[in-house]
């Protein structure tokens, strides 16, 4: 098996400073990219090295329980942290995260649980829908 590519070496990290000022700038925005550029593993940690933790959590949804938690321990391990510390992911049965958890990897099914609790979903300072082509219109219709 090859070795995992830098994350410099990844085709977004050229992009850093042009995507934070447009999330800065945006209340939705769209990023496209090739699979395997980095945008499931470096957006997140572009945010938090931005600051966007200091006013919540930054939540990755994924499509899957398997990649919530398999792309949590890759963030988890380039951020040389421990799965449930500073990056953690909540599954269905499944909640690896602590109140240190900054970046938290969950699927759909769960942030439609807190936002059910929450309609304002005012424990997150931004919120990443990764993999948008493979969800329906009724997964998106409640977020609205």
């Amino acid at each position: 098996m090859a070795a995992p590519i830098g994350r410099e070496a990844l085709p977004i990290h050229g992009f850093k400073n042009d995507i934070i000022k447009s999330i800065r700038d945006s209340r939705a925005l769209v990023i496209v990219g090739e699979t395997g550029s980095g945008k499931t593993t470096q957006l997140p940690q572009f945010l938090y090295e931005s600051g966007f933790h200091k006013y919540g959590t930054i939540g990755v949804t994924q499509p899957r329980r398997v990649a919530a938690m398999s792309v949590a321990s890759r963030v988890a391990e380039e951020m040389k942290c421990k799965v449930g510390g500073q990056v953690g992911y909540q599954v269905r049965f499944n909640d690896c995260t602590s109140d240190e958890t900054v970046i938290k990897y969950l699927t759909d099914g769960c942030l439609l649980r807190e936002f059910l609790r929450d309609r304002e979903l005012t424990q997150y300072s931004v919120i990443v829908l990764d993999e948008a082509h493979e969800r329906s219109l009724d997964t998106l219709m409640p977020l609205t």
